[in-house]
């Protein structure tokens, strides 16, 4: 009796620690879409008022880097929900891999965007040159790195639950589109979608692990 009774007690610490996740996954979903409104508007306003039609440093920025910064703790806690809950450990360097990659891919775009206001009216064809670069090495990248998340995830597909299973499709279907580079748009639009998913995950595994 005991033993259930501290299986519970488990499951329950195990369900708050992994809720503000959640939550947090999903105002992710939401920040971002709002962050290209946003760019898109301080674009236009950056266009009229000073005449540059470039990259334009502003409050879109911030909303990314808020992005980036719970998306980093959203994915270390589906690190740890994974070695907790499936006891699975497969791709623990895979994800660290992931977070590296959202730090260096923030720090990139916004020094990219820097050098873009200063020199981006002198030497246009450069700067074309170089965002057009790093975004290949960067959706190159990433994109392996969902793949191979997703093939492995799919070695031990029977133990997953129906949104976890979702979650690994879309990571595959997005790290396939990613490693083309000309699809990347399409990428885009998974983004809030996997948001959605992971904060599903941490809000409702618990309900399908009880029942196991």
């Amino acid at each position: 009796m005991d033993t259930v009774s501290d299986y519970h007690g488990e499951v329950k610490m195990s369900e708050n620690k992994y809720a503000s996740a959640g939550w947090l996954a999903i105002i992710c979903a939401a920040l971002f879409p709002i962050g290209f409104v946003v760019g898109i508007v301080q674009s236009i306003i950056g266009a009229r008022a000073f005449g540059y039609s470039g990259p334009v440093l502003g409050p879109s920025d911030l909303i990314f880097l808020a992005v980036t910064i719970i998306g980093i703790y959203v994915l270390v806690v589906f690190r740890r929900l994974l070695n907790e809950r499936y006891e699975y450990d497969g791709i623990n360097t895979l994800i660290t891999l992931a977070i590296a990659w959202n730090i260096i891919f923030e720090l990139g775009g916004l020094a990219l965007k820097g050098f873009s206001m200063v020199i981006g009216t002198q030497n246009e064809m450069a700067t074309i040159i170089i965002t057009i670069s790093f975004m290949a090495v960067a959706m190159i990248s990433i994109g392996i790195i969902d793949i191979i998340i997703a093939l492995r995830l799919m070695k031990i597909a029977d133990s997953l639950s129906d949104l976890m299973k979702t979650f690994v499709y879309l990571s595959l279907i997005a790290g396939i589109i990613e490693v083309t580079v000309i699809l990347t748009p399409l990428a885009l639009l998974l983004v809030p979608v996997n948001f959605v998913v992971l904060g599903l995950i941490f809000l409702k595994e618990k309900k399908e692990v009880e029942f196991v």
